[in-house]
């Protein structure tokens, strides 16, 4: 099995097909800014399988637009409606 380096030197090349659902094609597609940090960690949640962040409100899955507030000492997060 191929490591971490040489993936991303094969796809560096052309060799390998850069693939923003795998960690070395979203790290590379960050790089040349061909994607946002937002969509690089909303992949590396949707590759890990973790539970989606929802509006503590309405439990709408939240989006890249929401509100977060401090209370308690607690970060609670809210879809903008």
């Amino acid at each position: 099995m191929p490591t971490k380096e040489q993936i991303e030197e094969e796809m560096e090349s052309g060799d390998r097909e850069e693939d923003i659902y795998t960690e070395e094609g979203r790290e590379l597609a960050e790089e040349g800014d061909e994607i946002t940090n937002v969509e690089e960690g909303f992949m590396e949640g949707y590759e890990g399988g973790e539970a989606s962040a929802k509006c503590k409100n309405c439990k709408k899955v939240l989006k890249e637009d929401f509100i977060e507030s401090e209370v308690n000492g607690e970060v609670i997060k809210f879809c903008s409606e």
